[in-house]
């Protein structure tokens, strides 16, 4: 009976260790690793563990030099589940709003405080020849998705959608 009890509880710590979840720091690492990249050459714009169809995954995307890596890792295992790359061209930000502004703007539409969401991305971006700020957040259950033009704050995309 104490043999089979010792046995079973091994079983049950194997099953564990092979359970155990990728951290946000490690599925960056594998990232990095995937790209051929150190840290030191990476800027992370984005970094969180999503649900994506009753799955955990992690979304991951940053920037070396003038190119872009977005991925998607599993959580649990640590696969590479998505990898993508595109070459971006340099944006400037001269007589543009910022960051904080694009933000602003957006929690404004929706009457929330920056307290009251977790943010998911901040990116300028080229969008049909027009600069956007891509700002993505998400509060109660909804996730928001905004396009605001880099020059006159204008709201040129909103979408809000239950966050899965």
């Amino acid at each position: 009976m104490r043999k089979m009890l010792v046995l079973m509880l091994a079983i049950m710590m194997v099953g564990a260790c092979a359970m155990a979840e990728v951290t946000l720091d490690g599925a960056k690492q594998i990232a990095l690793d995937r790209a051929g990249v150190t840290a030191e050459q990476a800027v992370f714009t984005k970094a969180y563990l999503d649900n994506d169809d009753g799955h955990q995954e992690y979304e991951i995307e940053f920037y070396v030099d003038q190119t872009e890596y977005e991925m998607d890792i599993d959580a649990e295992t640590g696969e590479v589940r998505d990898y993508e790359t595109e070459a971006q061209s340099l944006i400037t930000t001269d007589g543009q709003i910022s960051e904080e502004q694009a933000k602003q703007i957006a929690l404004a539409k929706i009457g929330l405080k920056e307290e009251d969401v977790t943010l998911k991305k901040v990116k300028l971006d080229v969008d049909d020849g027009r600069t956007v700020y891509e700002v993505e957040f998400v509060s109660a259950g909804m996730e928001y998705e905004f396009d605001i033009d880099a020059k006159t704050g204008e709201i040129v995309k909103y979408e809000e959608e239950k966050d899965d």
